[in-house]
């Protein structure tokens, strides 16, 4: 049989005090309740001889608050996201709050319910990179007062938002190959539904039409057969140079080029929109884009303490800038 937990009036029994006593000495307020040295030390010891645990919900009922953001992201194995958490709950436990972090794998049906999950969890505030469309997620943010920020991926234009212009950032790239492409291939992987994806491609076709530059836009598959078809179909149609969305897509374009044969920079060249610290290490190095990760993190997290305590004002967008790390793909 599992063993009964103790509780707090199992701790004021043992001692022959009350459980207003103890619960004041392990919540640290003994000397403000005037409560002995002596008899606070006694409390201390008994409770960890009986290993007393706190009841976490019952404490957080009676403060009002759980000292826990809920942190959802979009995929958790990707290392710009893994990044982000680490910066976020770093950040956040400096000011006392823990951080509960759940991934949705880009799945619109897992993100809602999540996000439903911690808010039954009671969690005082959320940070989300939705793969949803706002519209999708209104009714179940209307559904609680909880502060809100949207960190990488924004909500809408009344919400807190913090990451890069990403409209903007893809633009820029097609400038930076070292020869103006003939054809140029936008590669991704991700739900059509991703506005920063749809940001980024809207960003590239801007500038490819005012090159003169003609491209394909190419959801790549999961399977590796048929990304190499792909590329295969667009080195044949005459693509000269390939922009990976994410530095996931990068990896296995890289992949599939090597066992198509295509050289780059010689036969092709590339620039990924997000760096890897893998792309360093590879021959040829890869040029990217470089989103300052730790910058977003840091300010999503001053964000997030800075709207639980003014939940009146309007909401505000930090946008970032990023910075081009040429290594020779391009």
């Amino acid at each position: 049989m599992k063993p009964k937990k103790t509780s707090l009036a199992d701790l004021a029994t043992s001692l022959g005090v009350s459980k207003a006593t103890v619960s004041f000495v392990l919540n640290g307020k003994g000397d403000e309740y005037h409560i002995s040295k002596g008899m606070q030390e006694k409390i201390h010891k008994k409770a960890k001889e009986m290993s007393y645990v706190p009841n976490f919900f019952a404490k957080s009922l009676r403060q009002g608050k759980t000292k826990t953001i809920g942190l959802v992201v979009a995929d958790i194995s990707n290392a710009f996201y893994a990044e982000l958490c680490k910066t976020i709950q770093e950040e956040l436990y400096k000011h006392g709050y823990n951080v509960l972090i759940v991934s949705s794998n880009d799945n619109l049906e897992v993100e809602q319910s999540l996000m439903n999950e911690l808010i039954q969890r009671s969690i005082d505030g959320m940070i989300i990179s939705p793969c949803n469309p706002i519209e999708n997620l209104i009714p179940i943010l209307r559904s609680t007062h909880i502060p809100v920020v949207f960190t990488d991926r924004p909500g809408d234009s009344d919400a807190d938002f913090v990451g890069i212009n990403n409209v903007k950032e893809a633009e820029k790239l097609v400038k930076l190959f070292s020869k103006k492409p003939k054809r140029l291939a936008i590669l991704t992987q991700h739900n059509s539904t991703i506005i920063t994806i749809q940001q980024r491609i809207e960003g590239i076709v801007k500038a490819c039409d005012n090159e003169k530059i003609k491209y394909d836009i190419v959801n790549l598959s999961s399977d590796e057969l048929e990304i190499n078809a792909s590329m295969n179909e667009l080195i044949k149609k005459g693509v000269d140079s390939f922009i990976p969305l994410n530095n996931k897509v990068a990896l296995k374009t890289l992949k599939s080029l090597k066992q198509l044969n295509i050289h780059i920079p010689k036969d092709a060249r590339i620039i990924s929109f997000d760096d890897s610290e893998f792309f360093s290490y590879l021959t040829p190095p890869i040029s990217a884009l470089f989103q300052p990760i730790e910058l977003i993190g840091s300010e999503t997290s001053l964000r997030m303490l800075e709207r639980l305590k003014e939940t009146d004002r309007p909401g505000k967008h930090l946008m970032l800038g990023c910075s081009f790390i040429e290594r020779g793909s391009n």
